[in-house]
């Protein structure tokens, strides 16, 4: 299934309006939401359960400290249970700046797939979105159980 995390089904409030940084809230599935943030040139998304608790994914410290700039739709991996949907897994695009050469700074897309639990959320892999074969890898990688989670990026 797939939901928007841009546009005019995601409802905006402003963090700071010193910084600029925001807050996007967006539908997900079976009752989920998104809050997709947006500070400094830096994107992460939150993911919302049906009782409010929230999970944040923390792409600045797990996926890429540099700045990022997420795509315009989620696709979440679901699993019926009990006759309802539930969603078991989220990827995302997110275009990243590899600055591992100062000089020459690129951007490059990756997909990243995070596990949602019933008491927890967490990023549990990155696939490197240039790969024709990447949204397969993304989906398996989303499909499997019992993933650990990544550790941060950051120094």
């Amino acid at each position: 299934m797939y939901t928007d995390i841009a546009g005019k089904s995601c409802k905006k409030s402003v963090d700071d309006k010193v910084s600029g940084a925001y807050t996007l809230t967006c539908p997900g599935v079976g009752n989920y939401r998104l809050h997709i943030l947006d500070d400094d040139g830096r994107n992460s998304i939150d993911i919302v359960s049906p009782d409010a608790r929230i999970f944040s994914l923390n792409y600045w410290d797990v996926v890429t400290p540099g700045f990022s700039t997420l795509g315009k739709k989620a696709e979440w991996r679901v699993a019926n249970i009990a006759g309802k949907t539930v969603p078991v897994a989220l990827i995302v695009r997110l275009s990243v700046m590899d600055q591992s050469d100062p000089e020459r700074p690129k951007r490059r897309a990756v997909l990243v797939v995070a596990r949602i639990g019933k008491d927890t959320a967490c990023v549990v892999d990155v696939v490197d979105a240039a790969s024709a074969a990447a949204n397969a890898a993304a989906r398996a990688a989303a499909d499997r159980q019992a993933q650990a989670c990544l550790k941060s990026v950051a120094p």
